[in-house]
């Protein structure tokens, strides 16, 4: 099955990149003279992903300044902007009328270099509503463990942040989702609302959440030692 279009969350704050992010959203803080999110969109674009949702807040107008509508990177790119802020599940929320049937969902902050046609072929094979890629920090992302898959392979458990809830942690949550938009009727119509925090237990106990082991560790920016470990990995990129 092809999923093609690619919703990104866009609209943190990034607190701890502070001053960078001072006047400026999260995605777009400069890695190596480029925006964070160009990375992404480009990473995507490689594999075949034409279709783009930025799901925008904090300084929104900025990031569709530059990208506009996306043609510039022989991508298609529309918008839905949060008045205030909602949280990543409000956000998906609100934009549900732009949603395809099925979708990639990602992190704004964080960029998983994988395959994602053949992600997207295990999230057909499983046939779950929500296929969550998942990685074992075999190169430590500084992220800690955060998702529990039992001796069965069966993911059974995921912790909200700050809550280490969940027993015999042993992945962490890569930042990306392949999503039926049927599960938006899951999250709660109160804001500001977490998607991890409130549709993946009720996924986890209705054994509608599975997971795909990514082949490569991602890299998130959510502080500045990590935006330098990203900036280091495009250099080993770039540089032949």
């Amino acid at each position: 099955m092809r999923v093609d279009q690619a919703v990104i969350l866009v609209g943190g704050k990034g607190e701890r990149l502070r001053p960078l992010t001072d006047n400026n959203p999260k995605p777009m803080v400069a890695a190596c003279d480029k925006p964070f999110l160009e990375y992404l969109v480009l990473l995507l674009r490689s594999n075949g992903i034409r279709k783009f949702l930025f799901l925008a807040g904090y300084h929104g107008d900025k990031i569709k300044a530059y990208f506009n509508d996306g043609s510039n990177w022989g991508v298609k790119i529309d918008y839905s902007f949060e008045e205030k802020f909602m949280g990543t599940g409000g956000a998906l929320k609100l934009a549900r009328d732009k949603l395809e049937s099925k979708f990639f969902l990602l992190f704004g902050d964080s960029y998983l270099p994988i395959n994602y046609i053949k992600m997207a072929d295990e999230y057909t094979n499983n046939k779950k509503k929500v296929l969550l890629a998942v990685y074992d920090n075999k190169d430590d992302t500084g992220v800690p463990f955060n998702i529990a898959i039992d001796k069965s392979n069966k993911l059974i458990s995921s912790y909200n942040k700050g809550k280490n809830n969940a027993q015999n942690l042993n992945f962490c949550d890569a930042g990306v989702l392949v999503v039926d938009k049927e599960v938006i009727g899951l999250i709660r119509d109160k804001t500001p609302v977490s998607f991890e925090e409130t549709v993946y237990p009720e996924l986890i106990a209705k054994d509608e959440l599975s997971y795909y082991i990514a082949e490569n560790r991602f890299y998130d920016i959510g502080n500045i030692e990590r935006l330098k470990d990203f900036e280091r990995f495009i250099l080993t990129k770039t540089i032949k």
